[in-house]
């Protein structure tokens, strides 16, 4: 006769067997969950920047907030027109190249690429359906640096390209790089209201625009490229 262990015989559970029930599926994974609940802040804060909007009228809040900005000093104009540059629409392929060069990784490029080319493309859409003026065209009293600028105004292009690349690649960096290029990222968006071509709410409608797109492509585009977490810092090839 062969005799069944106790962990072996039918019906009968070890004591040290494990009982507790299998966990349930995920519906999303956690790091879709997660830029899907920053997707979702940014559309409402989009939203949120487009309700008060009028096609003539500043509200006088945005009004003082544009003052505000718009009179820092000259002095910083040098070194702010180089940085609004960032949100040009040429920075989205030098931004993926030098990434490419850096990293010798695609992941990043892409990122950049992907990102800014959306948001150039979606403020334009977005322009022709809001079409509010200027700054010049609505206030009087506006301190104008550089040339002017074309086209309506909400939402800035300029703020949203430079939001969308800094939330993508804010992905793949450290505590410090995060700092760095959410920080130019902000300079951007102020600069547009301090050489006088934004309101605020332009800006900051760009900006959520921007955060939205980058949200919308690690939610959707990149986990289904790379296999690959984008959470985890992005270790730079020597």
């Amino acid at each position: 006769m062969v005799r069944l262990k106790r962990d072996e015989q039918p019906g009968l559970r070890s004591p040290n067997q494990d009982t507790r029930p299998a966990p349930r599926p995920q519906l999303l994974h956690p790091h879709r969950r997660k830029h899907g609940i920053r997707l979702t802040l940014a559309t409402l804060l989009l939203i949120a920047t487009a309700l008060p909007i009028q096609r003539s009228y500043v509200p006088s809040a945005e009004r003082e907030v544009f003052r505000w900005i718009n009179g820092f000093p000259d002095g910083l104009y040098e070194v702010v027109s180089i940085l609004m540059q960032l949100g040009n629409l040429l920075a989205v392929p030098a931004a993926a190249l030098i990434a490419l060069t850096i990293t010798r990784r695609y992941r990043l490029p892409l990122d950049l690429a992907l990102s800014g080319s959306a948001a150039w493309f979606l403020a334009r859409v977005v322009k022709e359906l809001i079409q509010r003026g200027r700054p010049v065209e609505l206030m009087q009293e506006v301190t104008l640096r550089g040339p002017p600028a074309v086209g309506h105004g909400y939402v800035s292009g300029h703020a949203a390209v430079a939001a969308a690349m800094a939330a993508v690649a804010a992905i793949y960096l450290g505590p410090r790089g995060k700092a760095v290029v959410l920080t130019l990222a902000a300079i951007v968006g102020l600069g547009r209201i301090y050489v006088g071509v934004h309101l605020p709410l332009d800006v900051l409608g760009g900006a959520a625009m921007g955060w939205a797109i980058a949200s919308l492509i690690h939610f959707v585009v990149l986990p289904e490229v790379t296999g690959v977490d984008p959470d985890e810092p992005l270790e730079v090839a020597e």
